[in-house]
């Protein structure tokens, strides 16, 4: 079925007439009303401090007879990851 024009603005008016008694521009407009909640990035404010690395590693890597040199090598997985677990352990 092929709706004229009329037909078409005649429909918008009453399912805006009816929206209007039921009360949905109350409703929408609460919603505009309620703020929005914003992320916060507070509970990752630690993130990261605690990484074995750097100067920290390179501390508990010597006391098993090695260095931090070792983990900028990716092969330490296979040659000294016995160490890197041991420094890791007492870290």
């Amino acid at each position: 079925m092929l709706a004229t024009s009329a037909a078409a603005r005649s429909l918008l008016s009453r399912t805006a007439s009816r929206a209007a008694r039921t009360n949905f521009g109350a409703t929408s407009s609460l919603l505009a009303s309620t703020q929005q909640r914003k992320a916060s990035t507070e509970p990752y404010a630690d993130y990261g401090k605690s990484v074995f690395s750097g100067r920290v590693a390179d501390e508990y890597l010597k006391k098993h007879g090695s260095s931090v040199d070792i983990l900028n090598d990716p092969s330490w997985v296979s040659t000294h990851s016995d160490t890197v677990a041991n420094a890791v352990l007492d870290w």
